[in-house]
């Protein structure tokens, strides 16, 4: 009957490699959400990454999920295009790290909007107008037009 040796005088192989080889061979690619919004342009290039902002990268089982805020006069664009913008994140990372794109629309204000905001403005003009103090006055108007940048 044999008996199984063991030898308590021999390391793993791992502790003999250099660590800048380990981290090749363990080929478990870390990537952060701060890499890729500073490449996002280059990325996807100039005309699609004006039309989406990317806003988190979510981990769902196995999978990652990228969330895009698009506005919604470019979201047939952008839903059209998921594929590409897969493909290209996961070229560029040189890994399969996004598996699936969700798109959050994102409302520009809308004209009733921008009218109720210029009958409000004329309301405030009115009233800054009203006021008797000339100094008050002026810097009411002043602070009134920073506000509407």
């Amino acid at each position: 009957m044999k008996k199984n040796r063991t030898f308590s005088s021999l390391k793993p192989i791992r502790s003999l490699i250099p660590d800048n080889i380990k981290k090749i061979i363990k080929n478990t690619p870390t990537t952060d959400i701060s890499n890729l919004k500073r490449s996002w342009e280059k990325i996807l290039g100039k005309e699609l990454s004006n039309k989406c902002t990317l806003l988190k990268v979510q981990k769902n089982n196995s999978e990652n999920s990228l969330f895009l805020k698009v506005d919604r006069s470019d979201l047939i664009d952008i839903d059209y295009s998921r594929d590409e913008i897969a493909e290209k994140i996961n070229s560029f990372l040189g890994f399969k790290y996004i598996s699936k794109i969700l798109i959050n629309p994102h409302d520009n204000k809308s004209p009733q909007e921008t009218k109720k905001s210029l009958n409000l403005n004329k309301k405030m003009e009115n009233l800054i107008d009203s006021i008797q103090d000339e100094d008050l006055k002026e810097k009411l108007k002043n602070f009134n037009k920073k506000n509407e940048k």
